[in-house]
């Protein structure tokens, strides 16, 4: 992950959340799940047979009562290292589905909208898209991205009245945006979903889950594609373990009080938050309802628009949509959700850089082109995304209208391409090298950029706020 040296708050506050995620750190997310899965057998071993042996102790009358304290005092010194591990992983991943929600929730709707592109365009300008990084991308900014993106969806169907459960329904009406602690939609919905987001590919760290990728003497690549029958075994044990992090892992924390009435309530609570989550985790995308798909959809679009696939063109991306709707043809998900979600996404990622032709006086397109990077949720239609312009005279600005980019000017659209291809070649050169210092060396015969990637304009933590309000304009 590229650190800038004075990044906005906003960034700041994300690159701190993905080093939460994953790091070289022991105390990171990855690094105490992958603990868990290498040493939990073990670890649970050995407390049962420190309580056997002080047990054994306790009747066997040759043993003095030094031998039996000090098995008591092992027995107990090992429980309360599992208790606190336990505990520390609860709190861990609390933390961790509040720092999101405070970063992607706003005090209203039009707010948590912006959060949220905001953040999701973040992620996508950051990501790393070098293989020795895709770990990082794995644990890290595609679970963010997933979470993000989920938490829309279901306020889209909620908002819409197309899913049913009275329970949602109830909780989403009585949402509370103004005080977050007490807002029953944001204890009982978001935050366990957040919370699932983040355990739903955490078993990949399982040890079979890793042999089965690299091989039992990790002889093959990481990145390498696997077999049909290998999928399949994957994602079985990578949702098993998934869920035993869930209930072994992390299981019921303690009641701190006197009160037995408010310890019952407490207790009940618990119970249904881990029974909440564990539903979540074993939803089947293949029941063919809404609810059945609501982390599943963002998980494969998130795997599309983000690196770590061997077939991932950043150019491509738009095409996302594309293939959503194909796996939902081959009935892999909800067609229907599929939809509900390229609805608020629209054709374009958010972060996703585009290339337009400006309007001039007369209203008509010039033969030059500039540069704008998406940064809205909902556009008035799925392939004329929301964009906020950062370039004029082809040189890059920090201030600059948002626009709705309409196809005729998008050089994404073969249409908008034609028109600048008359230009004479030295004219068009002219205008890639005002892009790219390199640029006649990076693109050869690909004169007309599709689109280009914001990474290095990024950079700048002077070009990092794109989503302040501006006015929306049409292009």
């Amino acid at each position: 992950m590229k650190k800038t040296a004075k990044s906005s708050v906003m960034v700041y506050r994300l690159e701190r959340l993905l080093a939460s995620l994953y790091a070289n750190d022991e105390h990171c997310f990855f690094q105490r799940s992958k603990t868990f899965f290498a040493h939990y057998r073990q670890q649970q071993k050995t407390l049962h047979q420190a309580e056997q042996h002080w047990q054994q102790l306790q009747t066997l009358q040759t043993a003095s009562q030094a031998e039996r304290l000090q098995a008591r005092q092992r027995y107990s010194e090992l429980q309360y290292q599992d208790e606190k591990a336990r505990l520390q992983r609860w709190a861990d991943l609390q933390m961790l589905a509040e720092q999101l929600l405070q970063l992607s929730e706003g005090e209203n709707n039009n707010e948590t909208l912006v959060f949220s592109a905001r953040l999701l365009g973040c992620l996508q300008i950051m990501v790393p898209t070098a293989k020795r990084q895709r770990e990082l991308v794995q644990f890290a900014y595609k679970p963010l991205y997933r979470a993000v993106l989920t938490l829309r969806l279901l306020d889209h169907l909620l908002a819409q009245h197309m899913l049913h459960d009275p329970t949602l329904q109830g909780h989403y009406q009585a949402r509370s945006r103004l005080t977050p602690d007490d807002c029953p939609y944001r204890q009982h919905v978001q935050l366990p979903i957040v919370m699932a987001v983040l355990l739903q590919d955490i078993g990949l760290l399982h040890p079979e889950a890793t042999s089965i990728i690299q091989g039992e003497l990790a002889q093959f690549d990481p990145g390498r594609a696997l077999s049909m029958q290998e999928r399949q075994q994957l994602l079985q044990v990578s949702n098993d373990a998934s869920l035993a992090l869930l209930q072994q892992g992390f299981g019921i924390t303690p009641y701190k009080g006197n009160d037995k009435v408010e310890r019952d309530h407490y207790f009940a609570a618990q119970q249904q938050r881990l029974k909440w989550l564990s539903q979540l985790l074993q939803l089947n995308p293949g029941d063919k309802t809404l609810f059945g798909s609501v982390l599943k959809v963002p998980q494969v679009y998130t795997s599309i628009v983000l690196p770590g696939r061997q077939r991932f063109n950043y150019a491509l991306l738009p095409k996302a949509a594309l293939l959503m709707r194909e796996g939902a043809k081959r009935n892999e998900y909800n067609g229907l959700l599929v939809d509900q979600l390229l609805r608020i996404t629209g054709l374009f990622p958010q972060g996703y850089g585009v290339v337009f032709a400006p309007l001039g006086g007369d209203q008509q397109p010039l033969d030059r082109y500039e540069f704008a990077i998406v940064n809205g949720l909902y556009p008035q239609k799925p392939e004329q995304p929301n964009c906020r312009v950062v370039s004029r005279q082809q040189q890059y600005r920090n201030t600059g209208l948002d626009i709705s980019l309409q196809t005729d000017y998008n050089l994404y659209f073969k249409v908008a391409r034609q028109r600048l291809e008359v230009l004479p070649e030295h004219r068009l050169k002219a205008l890639l090298n005002a892009l790219y210092q390199d640029g006649e060396a990076r693109y050869l015969r690909k004169l007309l950029p599709r689109c280009w990637q914001p990474e290095q304009f990024f950079h700048e933590p002077a070009h990092q706020n794109l989503w302040q309000n501006a006015t929306l304009k049409q292009n």
